[in-house]
């Protein structure tokens, strides 16, 4: 059955912002193309407006080898959606891990709500997961700081359009769960080892600055600024806190050593984020 998409809806869930350039990117092309295309963060959006659009992207990152508990969560709880056209997008930091059975599992949770799967693909991003430069691998996470890039950039356009045009002709596609010789560590197993490996975690009250982005990122409701305190049996050790703070006031520890977060990182290292062309012209 063919769609006529006019309405459609990126969501992403983005720690970094590198997940939400990409979902960004596509919402641009789809708009060149004539469609009315509305950009969200997942942890924010009213998943009761889903069936308003006509055409839905999910983006979210790897997360320990599994789709974000959060989102899990929040889309499996979401209405149905009549067969509206779905289509799904993973990054994924160095090598990766998991990927592409990742984005096979978050448009499994859209078809699941009766959505009509018409695409998953999977787009490198630079590693985020503050443990490996802070525990001295910087040389592993710098190999892959070129990321984003105009060749990724131009794989998420092609996507981007191969997705409209499934979704126009109202072509289903079918992916097979690839091997991953570590799926049983995929997901809860892995975020209870990290948090078994993660020592002190709390905030330096003389360091914050109440700005507040710590709380906006917990996906979970983790931080409280009122008292200084991180919930770590609620924490899932998405790594959003120490990541985004620009005081480096989240004091952590990994396997005994304190850990600083990704834009610290990118100052020590002279890395500049990239932005594509469709995005410079808004920004």
């Amino acid at each position: 059955m063919k769609h006529d998409p006019r309405r459609a809806l990126v969501i992403t869930y983005s720690q970094t912002g590198q997940t939400e350039i990409y979902g960004r990117l596509i919402a641009a092309v789809w708009e060149s193309a004539g469609l009315r295309a509305v950009t969200a963060d997942v942890r924010t959006f009213n998943m009761a407006a889903l069936p308003s659009f006509d055409l839905i992207m999910v983006g979210v990152p790897v997360f320990y080898w599994d789709v974000p508990s959060n989102v899990v969560g929040a889309l499996s709880s979401a209405p149905r959606l009549g067969g509206v056209p779905v289509a799904s997008f993973v990054t994924y930091g160095g090598d990766g891990g998991n990927q592409r059975n990742t984005a096979r599992r978050l448009l499994k949770l859209l078809w699941r709500r009766g959505g009509l799967p018409v695409g998953m693909e999977t787009f490198g991003a630079v590693s985020t997961f503050a443990p490996t430069w802070s525990m001295g691998n910087e040389r592993r996470i710098l190999t892959f700081s070129h990321r984003p890039d105009e060749e990724t950039y131009n794989r998420v356009r092609r996507y981007a359009a191969a997705v409209l045009g499934r979704a126009r002709e109202g072509t289903a596609v079918s992916y097979r769960k690839e091997f991953f010789p570590a799926d049983f560590l995929r997901g809860r197993p892995s975020v209870a080892f990290n948090k078994i490996m993660t020592g002190r975690h709390t905030i330096d009250a003389s360091a914050c600055t109440a700005c507040g982005i710590c709380e906006k990122k917990c996906p979970v409701g983790a931080i409280d600024l009122r008292t200084f305190t991180v919930d770590t049996k609620r924490c899932i050790s998405c790594l959003g806190c120490i990541n985004n703070c620009p005081a480096g006031a989240i004091d952590m520890t990994y396997l005994g050593k304190k850990v600083y977060g990704f834009s610290e990182f990118k100052k020590r290292h002279g890395i500049t984020d990239s932005l594509p062309a469709e995005l410079k012209k808004k920004s």
